[in-house]
């Protein structure tokens, strides 16, 4: 509810302003909230804070937000009051405050007077709510590709289910079809989350809610090297990696650059190989001796994939150096793009 906003007869105010509570509470989320209600008063400290308001301290504030939210217990409550209150001190004049009063300030044409700063906030913060926008902005970020298969699936999905009646409906203002299809997409697009945007497809993890197990798979040279990657988390920081069951080292007859080929795809994903469990077995034809580059190389494979599909954000680093684009099925000599099948290219021609 805004202050003079119009409220139909027989609104429930206190439902609705459940609902806005349920809104994302971050940190960025609780300056703009403090901007609105205090004006731009920002303060140094905490201490700052409490010397300001007087007689409060930081008991009293626990117990009524304990009070105001019974679900959480008194040290709970307290420690709400005291990260609220540190993700808003901050020093007035820092440089980095006073640099973006200034940007905001002239981009938006007014002067830095804390009061029009916050009317410009709530009036963005409105229009940002309107269906029409929602709509525009999750048009603009498709046209821009920012959708993965399974956004698609879900419009198709979401187009499928409305009935005739619906559709015309929807299609007579030939703007609200539009709506009901993008519903989902555009709650997607709508945060700051823009990891969906770098060039890379992040799909859901595909990991077995049971044991927390996830699989990739890794193949070379044909059928002879065909590897499959199990991979869980191991909270206990001592995890280990087995290649048909006997450690890398045994595995890989203790050459170090062969076992560095399985490690990297942890390097490149920054994360530490002992926070999880790696079990890669064989399905190819090649025995009995792995301890060569194209089967480590497989090996790496099937590992980079299992993490992939275990953390899906992994997938940025790795795809960017390059671990998931290969696929070397076949050698370069069986390979149509050298004249001889072996080492000369054959010349590129226009098509």
């Amino acid at each position: 509810m805004y202050p003079g906003e119009y409220v139909p007869a027989g609104h429930n105010t206190l439902s609705s302003l459940k609902d806005e509570l349920r809104s994302d509470l971050t940190a960025q989320s609780l300056k703009e909230a403090w901007m609105r209600v205090s004006g731009g008063m920002y303060f140094k400290s905490i201490d700052d804070y409490y010397a300001s308001v007087d007689g409060l301290d930081e008991e009293q504030l626990g117990e009524i937000v304990s009070a105001l939210l019974p679900d959480l217990r008194k040290y709970e409550s307290q420690a709400l009051v005291t990260k609220v209150l540190e993700s808003l001190s901050k020093p007035a004049d820092s440089p980095s405050r006073q640099l973006s009063r200034t940007i905001t300030a002239d981009a938006v044409g007014l002067d830095n007077a804390p009061g029009h700063y916050t009317n410009f906030l709530e009036w963005m913060g409105r229009m940002t709510e309107t269906k029409a926008f929602k709509t525009e902005h999750a048009l603009f970020e498709f046209t821009r590709r920012k959708f993965n298969r399974d956004d698609v699936r879900v419009m198709f999905e979401n187009y499928n289910l409305m009935s005739k009646a619906t559709l015309e409906a929807d299609s007579s203002d030939s703007y609200s079809h539009f709506y009901t299809v993008l519903n989902d997409f555009s709650r997607k697009v709508a945060g700051e989350d823009t990891r969906h945007q770098i060039g890379v497809r992040i799909d859901p993890a595909e990991v077995d809610p049971e044991t927390g197990i996830a699989v990739g798979h890794g193949r070379a040279d044909g059928q002879k090297y065909m590897f499959t990657a199990l991979i869980r988390e191991n909270r206990d920081h001592n995890g280990s990696i087995t290649l048909l069951g006997k450690s890398l080292s045994v595995a890989f007859d203790d050459k170090s650059w062969l076992m560095e080929m399985v490690l990297m795809p942890f390097d490149e994903a920054r994360l530490d190989f002992h926070d999880f469990d790696v079990s890669i077995i064989s399905e190819g034809k090649a025995m009995p001796s792995l301890a060569n580059e194209i089967a480590a190389f497989a090996c790496r494979m099937a590992v980079a994939n299992a993490i992939t599909k275990l953390l899906p954000l992994a997938r940025i680093p790795l795809k960017k150096s390059g671990l998931l684009s290969v696929d070397r099925r076949r050698e370069p000599g069986q390979f149509p793009g050298f004249v001889d099948g072996k080492k000369n290219k054959r010349k590129f021609a226009k098509r």
